[in-house]
């Protein structure tokens, strides 16, 4: 059988002055598990390793320059004797 609504959230009365809200079994698990989730994304997405083609292409071409600044040093160092 259905309760009338009291005009309360979740029908529910308040509780009184000075007093605070008992837990329900599901609500400690459920906040420790939501935070460790939280937790465990923020770290393990910031620490994930730089894949994208931007980066792979940056590397490439500081890599052609540094064989072409050792190239053109090379061959001005064997000219020079």
């Amino acid at each position: 059988m259905r309760s009338i609504p009291k005009g309360y959230l979740f029908n529910r009365t308040p509780t009184p002055p000075g007093q605070s809200r008992k837990w329900e079994d599901w609500e400690l698990p459920c906040y420790i598990t939501s935070f460790l989730t939280i937790v465990i994304l923020g770290v393990g997405l910031n620490a994930k390793p730089d894949l994208t083609i931007e980066t792979w292409a940056h590397n490439k071409a500081l890599e052609r320059l540094e064989m072409e600044k050792i190239g053109v040093s090379a061959s001005a160092s064997g000219e020079s004797e």
